[in-house]
């Protein structure tokens, strides 16, 4: 009988232990902090060329939180930031999405996506307007406080 109920202790902790380590920080709901390691800059005359973020006044370093649906430069102040509208979880990938109307005198506006693989954290994300697009791949882990 003892070892019968010490079976179940160890079965239900074995279990809770499974459960807690499948945990996902790509839900929607944990702030993440991205990198991109590589940059794409395509356009019809061009083709798409390796770029930095600098040299298209992008961001290499993201925070993204959930909770205030935006994403900011990581690392420093900056009034650069997008608004998340959507944010949606599809096969194992968390896609995040936004428009950005860029400067209001000009036709510059674009929409933008970020999908996170699940549970690598992984990610590419993309920005599309008239005639241009921005690729990247970098990596996301959960932001700690």
């Amino acid at each position: 009988m003892k070892i019968k109920i010490v079976s179940l202790i160890f079965v239900f902790f074995l279990g809770f232990i499974t459960t807690t380590s499948n945990a996902s920080y790509f839900e929607g709901k944990t702030p993440l902090l991205c990198s991109i390691y590589q940059l794409f800059e395509c356009d019809p005359p061009n083709a798409c060329i390796p770029v930095t973020p600098d040299q298209i006044n992008g961001m290499s370093h993201l925070n993204i939180d959930f909770s205030k649906k935006v994403i900011t430069r990581a690392g420093e102040d900056s009034e650069q930031k997008s608004e998340i509208i959507s944010v949606t979880n599809i096969d194992g990938k968390l896609f995040i999405q936004g428009v950005e109307d860029g400067d209001p005198e000009a036709q510059d506006g674009a929409g933008w996506t970020i999908s996170i693989m699940d549970p690598e954290g992984t990610m590419v994300m993309s920005t599309a307007g008239g005639g241009f697009a921005v690729v990247g791949l970098g990596a996301c882990v959960p932001k700690h406080k």
